[in-house]
């Protein structure tokens, strides 16, 4: 039933500072946010008394989730994860998106790819790509 979409307009992503407490802010000027391409693993456990192949489900991979947004040099937060980018220990934070319906995901990523995108007629634009390690938490 369409009457129970949750809309998409107001959706949060926010980037944990790893403090204690931990402080979350917002990362601004978000324009999507695809996934997570999150997959399961398969166990094949056909044996030589099955008749065809029997498999189990192995572990949750929640894999990447790509953000657009309108990159705005300078800003603190894009800077942030520009940097979380370069730096060579590839730090993982926590992160939060927050739906309008008032669910959460949680979840740890580090920052595994930030591409921009600039040409005529448009505003600069940067991709993020958050590699998701361990579950994703709906709360």
């Amino acid at each position: 039933m369409s009457q129970n979409a949750v809309l998409t307009q107001g959706t949060l992503l926010k980037r944990g500072d790893g403090g204690t407490p931990e402080v979350f802010t917002t990362v601004p000027d978000v324009v999507s946010i695809g996934g997570p391409d999150a997959s399961k693993g398969e166990i094949d456990v056909t044996d030589l008394a099955s008749t065809a192949k029997e498999f189990k489900g192995g572990l949750a991979d929640f894999g990447r989730m790509t953000v657009e947004l309108n990159y705005i040099p300078g800003n603190s937060v894009h800077t942030a994860m520009r940097n979380d980018f370069i730096n060579t220990q590839s730090p993982v934070r926590n992160w939060q998106l927050l739906f309008v319906n008032g669910r959460q995901w949680n979840f740890a990523a580090y920052v595994a790819g930030f591409p921009g995108n600039t040409q005529a007629d448009s505003v600069q634009k940067g991709s993020i790509t958050l590699r998701m390690t361990g579950p994703c938490v709906e709360v």
